[in-house]
């Protein structure tokens, strides 16, 4: 004698499952004498391969053939309650069967599923939990946020680390004095903006600006504005031409 396990039927209600299937018979009118046929044939195939079947098949066995015969039997009395059918246990227990059977293999697709997913355990934050309470009425004016945009900008640039390239000296504020003096010998006054043709390095333009305030301060040149945001006129001063 040896054993065989059946992988493919779980117990004896998942063997009547696959017999209803497989003959296609109405789960709720089942043909008793049909269904236990075909059970009967499976346990007598089993017991003539020598296979050691479970007490619960020939449990289901027996209880088959009893309600095969309460079908076949006849009606004794008027009185009794043409409603009950002997098939109803078996049908309830089959259909409760059936509705577990289907909700394991939604399981097991949401197992494989939840497979594919990794999950991190909580993290305690409780230490960056804060007692201040935010008031919904406080609103905060745009020039302040623009005020506090500009000291972050400010301190970022403050500490970026700034890199300078010292170079040799190639135009003197002598050489933007001479200049300025030789436009003021061809011309009385002269603007600004003329003493450039805008592709020069800006060293020589700062170089030419302090060259035009040093000689306003020694009142060589008059500088002169007609009204804001006008060009730049630079005159002869009281002191240009006087020899220094």
């Amino acid at each position: 004698m040896y054993e065989v396990k059946l992988d493919a039927f779980n117990g004896p209600l998942d063997l009547l499952l696959h017999l209803i299937q497989k003959i296609e018979i109405d789960i709720y009118d089942i043909p008793m004498k049909e269904l236990t046929e075909q059970y009967m044939q499976y346990i007598h195939t089993m017991n003539q391969l020598e296979i050691n079947i479970a007490s619960e098949y020939l449990v289901m066995a027996s209880e088959l053939l009893m309600i095969k015969s309460k079908m076949l039997l006849p009606q004794t009395s008027e009185a009794e309650d043409v409603d009950d059918d002997p098939r109803d246990e078996l049908v309830g227990r089959l259909i409760e069967y059936q509705n577990y059977k289907a909700y394991t293999e939604i399981l097991n697709e949401r197992r494989v599923e939840r497979a594919f997913y990794f999950s991190k355990h909580p993290t305690d934050l409780s230490h960056l939990e804060s007692n201040e309470t935010w008031n919904p009425d406080h609103t905060i004016d745009l020039t302040e946020l623009m005020i506090a945009y500009q000291k972050v900008k400010n301190r970022v640039e403050f500490q970026t680390p700034k890199t300078v390239d010292i170079r040799k000296e190639t135009f003197t504020i002598q050489q933007a004095t001479s200049q300025v003096s030789e436009k003021l010998k061809q011309h009385e006054s002269f603007n600004f903006f003329s003493l450039f043709n805008f592709t020069e390095p800006i060293e020589m333009v700062v170089t030419h600006f302090l060259a035009i305030l040093e000689m306003s301060k020694s009142g060589i040149v008059n500088i002169e504005q007609p009204k804001s945001f006008d060009d730049i006129n630079i005159l002869r001063g009281v002191n240009y031409g006087v020899a220094r």
